[in-house]
């Protein structure tokens, strides 16, 4: 990490923020991820766990294309680069960033083991776990060599176990690329942006070409583990991932993109709460909309839709008044150990 002057632990402001501007077009890429994540916890949760026993893994055609597996992996990456972004600005408040950053990912791991009594499978979980156990030991390398540490990961993981894998490998890689101040960059390099997203979806446009006609794609495992790692299949996904993220770099750089920054950035910024309230939202209503199968695709569509309206007009309500969201709030009050101050201007 940047050697920068620190100050010592009983000298951090009441305020305990980590110095740095924060970069607009991650909140934005956050609050776009969180619209696609929903409905597929919806399919997950209504459906294939408390509905119908013979839909379990099944999804629409167009649901499974369009959505699986593609706005998680963005969700993940974006979580891997802001646990890199915190330790590097962490460590010009504190002597002890990893130590703060642990405490972090504890706090996380508790948040997500709670979820995951209501939410089976939900992510928060083992990307603390991933945290712990893989990026606190890369946060020792230099900044190039544990970009390459994510860059093997994020290949042989998904090998191992295709969507498990893939979570855990990106959230490496997005650390590594945090470490190498790819986030700062990405106002300065819209080319390398626009190759990336061309790149990704001539990967996505052949998979969706394939799956659509029918072929049966080879399973392809390196490694040969008996999981059910695909390395293709986490291609695919992880092509999609930053083609929807490249595309929304490059609209952010158009005319439509303060729209964007208006709908999506408090959405990001408030990630975690929105994240953690959707699924109250969907098991809430779901059940008193009658969801449980397949053939509830219009009202699933409709829960959807009404669970991120709701979150877009009270995240930019809440955030006009206050400086985090409430979740957000505690996680940082818990990883400093002393309470922030929530009111904007206080």
């Amino acid at each position: 990490m940047t050697a920068m002057p620190r100050q010592a632990e009983d000298e951090r402001p009441s305020t305990i923020t980590t110095p740095g501007a924060r970069i607009e077009s991650l909140d934005v890429l956050r609050g776009v991820a969180l619209c696609g994540i929903p409905v597929i916890n919806i399919y997950q949760q209504l459906v294939w766990l408390r509905g119908e026993p013979a839909a379990r893994t099944i999804l629409p055609t167009a649901i499974d294309l369009i959505f699986y597996e593609r706005f998680l992996p963005i969700f993940a990456l974006l979580f891997g680069i802001g646990f890199g972004l915190f330790l590097e600005r962490a460590a010009t408040r504190t002597d002890r960033p990893r130590v703060v950053l642990a405490r972090r990912l504890v706090v996380l791991l508790v948040i997500g083991g709670v979820h995951q009594f209501f939410h089976i499978g939900e992510a928060l979980f083992p990307y603390a776990l991933v945290g712990l156990v893989l990026l606190i030991p890369m946060s020792f390398l230099p900044p190039r060599a544990c970009l390459a540490v994510g860059i093997v990961l994020v290949v042989l993981l998904p090998q191992v176990q295709t969507s498990v894998g893939l979570i855990a490998g990106l959230l490496p890689l997005g650390f590594g690329l945090a470490r190498v101040g790819v986030p700062e960059g990405l106002a300065r390099h819209p080319g390398r942006i626009a190759v990336t997203f061309v790149v990704s979806a001539l990967v996505v446009g052949a998979w969706t070409t394939a799956r659509l006609a029918g072929v049966q794609l080879p399973v392809v495992s390196v490694v040969g583990s008996p999981l059910g790692g695909d390395l293709i299949h986490a291609a695919a996904a992880v092509a999609g991932a930053f083609a929807y993220s490249c595309l929304v770099l490059l609209l952010l750089r158009t005319p439509v993109g303060p729209a964007l920054d208006a709908v999506f950035a408090p959405m990001g910024r408030m990630a975690l709460t929105n994240y953690l309230s959707a699924t109250v939202l969907f098991l809430v209503l779901g059940p008193l909309l009658g969801i449980d199968s397949l053939a509830d695709a219009p009202a699933i569509a409709g829960l959807t839709v009404g669970i991120l309206v709701v979150q877009v007009v009270w995240s930019r309500l809440w955030l006009r008044r206050f400086a985090y969201g409430p979740v957000e709030w505690g996680w940082r009050c818990l990883t400093w150990g002393r309470r922030a101050p929530l009111r904007r201007g206080a």
